[in-house]
């Protein structure tokens, strides 16, 4: 058991990382209204990989097992994650494509149960379906609006995708650094945004606004990606994991602040449906 003051500073980081992560699709959104998704890829994951490098630039031997297809897999599905991110933040409000992603670790759950990799659990069955049951909910009021049905779709592959990146994750051996993982993984989706753009889409050109905000983008999802690290360490996770769902409730004050988007009661009842889902299918998941 940690001790209490390590579970606040836990907690208090995961607060942090959560924030961390909704300002960087708030920047990918704003930035998203004038450029193509690709372009968006392509000049983040710049800034991401120059970032991701000064953090791993201590890090000696191990590239080969990049070459791995694991890791190939892995590349790929972070490229969609990333993808369908940016155009569900471009179609939808923050708050509901933020929603709609949290229903990853319930995919998570039910994937690892179907697939014998952790034993059934019916309280979690049930949290699981009452999770989704709330997915309707969030998406059953949208539906009526203005947002496009292929926003709410986006999100929900990007959903997926994120799900089925950390399932692949849990199969990398433990011996590969993490810092391997997350270059090759960044570069990948850099790589693959400027492909998008010679392919399939006209280079926009780019403001000093908009370059600001995928570099601030970047640096968001680093602070992040470091503060999450650092607040599951030395933690009881059953404590401080729940608090990732902090992330949807940013998202909500962050939505209202710069775009003024006010949830429906409808959406409002389906997001406490599949936190109070998610906090479920956590604890239970590490109750020995």
């Amino acid at each position: 058991m940690a001790s209490a003051q390590a579970n606040r500073r836990g907690i208090l980081l995961m607060l942090v990382a959560m924030g961390c992560y909704v300002l960087n699709d708030a920047f990918v959104k704003l930035a998203a209204q004038s450029l193509p998704p690709g372009q968006v890829l392509a000049v983040r994951g710049a800034f991401a990989t120059l970032f991701v490098l000064a953090l791993t630039r201590t890090t000696r031997g191990g590239w080969r097992t990049a070459l791995r297809p694991i890791f190939g897999v892995r590349c790929g599905l972070e490229i969609t994650t990333a993808l369908s991110s940016v155009v569900a933040l471009s179609l939808a409000p923050l708050a509901t494509v933020s929603t709609l992603m949290m229903t990853a670790p319930l995919m998570i759950a039910a994937t690892a149960m179907a697939l014998r990799w952790e034993p059934w659990h019916g309280g979690r069955l049930l949290a699981t379906a009452a999770g989704f049951a709330g997915v309707l909910l969030v998406i059953q009021p949208s539906a009526r609006s203005e947002v496009p049905a292929a926003g709410l779709a986006c999100a929900l592959f990007c959903a997926a995708s994120l799900a089925a990146r950390d399932l692949v994750t849990r199969r990398i051996p433990a011996t590969v650094p993490s810092s391997i993982i997350a270059v090759a993984t960044t570069l990948a989706v850099c790589l693959a945004g400027l492909l998008l753009v010679g392919l399939v889409e006209r280079w926009a050109p780019l403001t000093r606004h908009e370059l600001g905000m995928l570099a601030a983008a970047a640096g968001c999802a680093a602070l992040g990606n470091y503060a999450l690290i650092v607040a599951c360490r030395g933690v009881d996770l059953s404590v401080v994991t729940p608090f990732r769902y902090s992330l949807i409730v940013w998202a909500l004050l962050l939505g209202y602040a710069i775009w003024g988007d006010m949830p429906r009661p409808e959406a409002a009842a389906g997001v406490v449906l599949i936190v109070a889902a998610g906090v479920f299918t956590v604890r239970a998941a590490r109750r020995p």
